[in-house]
């Protein structure tokens, strides 16, 4: 699911390179919804596949902070 992936986003120093295609998708959906900030392969991209996530927005840090007040 695309908001486990942003909590282990939040764990790891940014900026990140992803290349693997199922967590490239996954950010897709996260910066859809305003929650990351990251630079995607463009969709004729062929070589070199890969997303550089540059950081986690201030709707994206709301939401995990929201999660943890949640949790018991």
């Amino acid at each position: 699911m695309p908001f486990e992936y942003l909590r282990e986003i939040a764990q790891t120093p940014l900026p990140l390179t992803v290349d693997e295609e199922a967590n490239i998708d996954k950010l897709r959906v996260l910066r859809a919804a305003d929650l990351v900030s990251v630079m995607l392969p463009s969709a004729t991209a062929e070589a070199q596949r890969f997303a550089r996530v540059l950081a986690i927005t201030p709707k994206g840090r709301q939401m995990l902070a929201q999660e943890l007040e949640r949790a018991p």
